[in-house]
Parts: C-alpha cells; sequence; structure tokens
C-alpha cells in the first residue's frame, strides 16, 4: 500500500464527493485517504467497528460509503442491510483483503453496490467508486462466484450453530443435545467445512449472513 500521485481534481468550485470508510485497520483507512487525496472524493469520516460506522453515518452522512467485509463486531454485509433498513440509499462498496469466492453474490443481496479489493491499484478504487456514483454494478470479477452445489448445513448442524451463537460451550452443546463431546467437535469441523471458516465466531456471522441461522 504505497503512496502515490492522485489524478487532480480539475472540477473547479465542485463540492468534494464525501466517502465513509468503516475497516478496523489503520493502515488501510491511511491508504484510503491517500488514494483519494487529489481527487474529487475525500473521506467523510472513519470507523474502525460497524457500531461505530452505523453513528457516524447517522450524524455525519456520506456521499458513498466503503465497509470492510470482516469487521470485529459484524460483517460487512450485514452492516451494510442495517444501512439500507435505515434508510441509506447511497452506493455501498464492500472491501476484502482477498478474493473470497461467493462474496459478490453476497454483497449484492445485502444491497452493496460492488466490490473492491484492498490489494488493488489505488487507480482501481477511484474507477469503482466513480461508476458507483453514477449507478453502475461495480464487483469485481477477481471474486469466483459461489460455489454450486455446496453442501448445505444438516438441522444437527445447525442445531449446533444456533447453540454456538447463544455463547454455549462444546460441554454445554453436548449437555442440550444429549450427545458426546466429541460428536459436537465433529459437527462443528463439518460445518466450518462447509462454510468454509475456521473459527466459531466466523462460523456464525457467515450462517447470520446466509440466513441458515
Amino acid at each position: 500500500m504505497g503512496t502515490y500521485r492522485a489524478n487532480a481534481f480539475a472540477a473547479v468550485g465542485r463540492q468534494p464527493t464525501q466517502v465513509l470508510v468503516v475497516d478496523d485497520d489503520a493502515m488501510v483507512r491511511e491508504w484510503v485517504r491517500l488514494v483519494l487525496q487529489g481527487s474529487e472524493f475525500e473521506l467523510a469520516g472513519v470507523a474502525s467497528t460497524a457500531a461505530e460506522g452505523l453513528d457516524l453515518e447517522r450524524r455525519r452522512g456520506a456521499d458513498l460509503v466503503l465497509l470492510d467485509y470482516r469487521l470485529p463486531d459484524r460483517l460487512g454485509t450485514d452492516l451494510a442491510r442495517e444501512l439500507r433498513r435505515r434508510g441509506v440509499d447511497v452506493p455501498i462498496l464492500l472491501m476484502t483483503a482477498n478474493a473470497e469466492p461467493g462474496l459478490n453474490e453476497l454483497a449484492h443481496e445485502s444491497g452493496a453496490q460492488g466490490s473492491v479489493l484492498k490489494t488493488g491499484d489505488p487507480e482501481e478504487l477511484v474507477a469503482a467508486l466513480r461508476a458507483a456514483l453514477g449507478g453502475a454494478q461495480v464487483f469485481d470479477p477477481r471474486h469466483p462466484r459461489r460455489p454450486a452445489g455446496r453442501p448445505s448445513l444438516t438441522p444437527r448442524e445447525r442445531q449446533v450453530l444456533g447453540l454456538v451463537a447463544r455463547g454455549a460451550t462444546n460441554a454445554e452443546i453436548a449437555g442440550e443435545l444429549g450427545v458426546g463431546s466429541e460428536t459436537v467437535k465433529t459437527l462443528l469441523s463439518r460445518a466450518f467445512a462447509k462454510l468454509g471458516v475456521r473459527r466459531r465466531a466466523e462460523a456464525v456471522a457467515v450462517a447470520r449472513d446466509r440466513r441458515i441461522i
């Protein structure tokens, strides 16, 4: 994420387009600021969590919103849905550090207008912002399409994830379901594999995002 010389904003007298950035990585926030420097865009504000982003948007507003997909307190797609529920109708773009299978479909379903990679060229980000502001859908094609025929979670796996979402430990889940702890571990491992995740919190977030639980 190096600095670069941005294109000059040639339209004299026009107010810059305000961009709200929600990302927990300070380096990413600084990179976006540098990318926008000298263009027709400027930061309306930055936030590191979804809760901060919602509050900042409510207080300041923005012409366009850039959201990290994996925020500390919720997924960016969930935040996008919340913004839409609150009547925010400006373009929303999701950012990820790497290409993620199915991200474009999830982003579209959440009400976002596009997706961008943080590892892309600075010019790509500015071009995506311009296109989105003009009403275009700007989903980065480097995100693979959602795998067809992905195994669905079994009712038992969904039940276990639902208990995990409530904060239950493996021992508590085993007691609730009347099974052994090894069975719980197996069910969780299978659910993780199907969801493409490695951690409990991520499994719950993805399952909620896909309306599984």
